[in-house]
């Protein structure tokens, strides 16, 4: 494919043809290009540094913004990092392929959050809810979003007059209800 818009191609442009390649910069034969460019009026617009085309008055050449570049690859990972930190400290989603966005405010004083993965099917939030009340476990704040069979569910639960042991009762409780994947209680001070 280097050259494949090569000096057969180009000569074929009509006057005042413009070129936008935002493929791959060795696709052009720049040479032919510029001789194209100095005997009529076309443009070629593109987001590759071209040496022969750089500062010519027919060309357009922008910032390449390809996720190739390292400064791409380092920042991908920083926010990958960032997203998965999130999730392991307090529940949230974001820019997941197979799972709801899903981000509820900070959690209360005073309080546990439990993540829960469901089957997208009507009665699952109440039967979660219902299990917390069984417990006699008052919910602060809760959301549920889903995305296609999945729905995922983040609620956050008073501690006062509770025990550690009434919240792995709860979850337990929970986790062996039918429609129920998985579940993960997410106490307090990462680490602790």
């Amino acid at each position: 494919t280097h050259g494949i818009i090569g000096k057969d191609v180009v000569e074929g442009f009509k006057n005042g043809a413009v070129l936008l390649n935002f493929a791959r910069g060795e696709l052009v034969d720049s040479e032919a290009l510029q001789t194209h460019l100095d005997n009529n009026d076309g443009k070629y617009v593109s987001d590759f540094p071209d040496d022969l085309l750089w500062n010519h008055k027919n060309a357009v050449l922008l910032p390449h913004l390809g996720a190739s570049t390292a400064e791409a690859e380092d920042a991908a990972a920083s926010m990958a990092a960032d997203t998965i930190r999130e999730f392991l400290e307090s529940g949230t989603i974001r820019n997941s392929v197979n799972f709801p966005a899903t981000s509820l405010p900070n959690r209360p004083e005073d309080s546990i959050r439990l993540a829960v993965v469901t089957q997208n099917k009507p009665g699952m939030l109440a039967h979660i809810s219902d299990a917390f009340a069984q417990s006699s476990l008052n919910i602060l704040q809760q959301i549920n979003q889903s995305r296609g069979e999945i729905a995922y569910n983040v609620v956050d639960v008073g501690t006062s007059g509770h025990s550690v042991i009434d919240f792995k009762t709860v979850q337990e409780k929970i986790t062996m209800l039918d429609g129920v994947l998985s579940s993960r209680v997410i106490y307090g001070v990462p680490g602790t």
